[in-house]
């Protein structure tokens, strides 16, 4: 079996490298784990069926990372999606389980903390499914 894709989405690439980079080394070579510089990379990434998990931190500019879960949520319902914020607040958690984000981790926290989510939700999701070309069409910044 191919390694899982799990795509990290950060507005501060700082930080999506450091999940990236941290994540990686202690999954290994079962996983592989991306950091998408923008919403709209990781959507195609999306769109093309290339992820099996979406890590997300919804910052305090939101309206793209919001945006992408929405749109997510429409296309691959089935897709799961880990919310791992450094802005946690009561109207973020509430904006989150409006779009039925069941996995939502405030930081700071210990990476490793989220390995057991993280093995957990990927042995529980459905294979990838095909992709059709109308989700390419799509953009996030529309």
């Amino acid at each position: 079996m191919p390694p899982w894709q799990i795509h990290v989405v950060d507005e501060d690439p700082v930080a999506a490298l450091i999940t990236q980079r941290a994540l990686q080394a202690m999954l290994g070579e079962a996983y592989h784990v991306l950091a998408d510089p923008t919403p709209d990379t990781a959507w195609l990434a999306c769109a093309n069926n290339s992820v099996d998990l979406l890590i997300v931190d919804p910052g305090p500019r939101a309206s793209s990372t919001l945006a992408l879960m929405r749109v997510v949520r429409s296309f691959r319902p089935g897709l799961p999606i880990l919310v791992l914020t450094a802005y946690d607040s009561p109207g973020l958690r509430a904006r989150m389980r409006e779009l039925g984000i069941e996995r939502y981790f405030a930081k700071p926290l210990d990476l490793r903390d989220l390995l057991p989510t993280i093995a957990a939700t990927l042995s529980a999701s459905t294979p990838k499914s095909p992709g059709g070309a109308s989700l390419l069409t799509m953009s996030l910044s529309a």
